[in-house]
C-alpha cells in the first residue's frame, strides 16, 4: 500500500548517524551547507511521490 513519506523523517530513538562519527567529520555531517543536505532540500524533497502510487 502507498504511504507517502514525512516530511521530515526522524530516526529511532536508539540510532543516530552522528554516533558513528568524529568531531571534524560530525560538525561536516550536522551543517546545513554540505553536499548531502543540500541534495536532500533541493532535489530529494521535490520528488512528486504521488507518481509512485501505483506501484504501490
Amino acid at each position: 500500500m502507498f504511504k507517502k513519506s514525512d516530511e521530515n523523517p526522524q530516526l529511532g530513538i536508539f540510532s543516530s548517524p552522528t554516533e558513528y562519527f568524529r568531531d571534524s567529520k560530525k560538525k561536516e555531517y550536522l551543517k546545513n551547507d554540505s553536499w548531502h543536505n543540500r541534495f536532500r532540500n533541493h532535489v530529494v524533497m521535490r520528488v512528486d511521490e504521488s507518481i509512485f502510487r501505483p506501484l504501490y
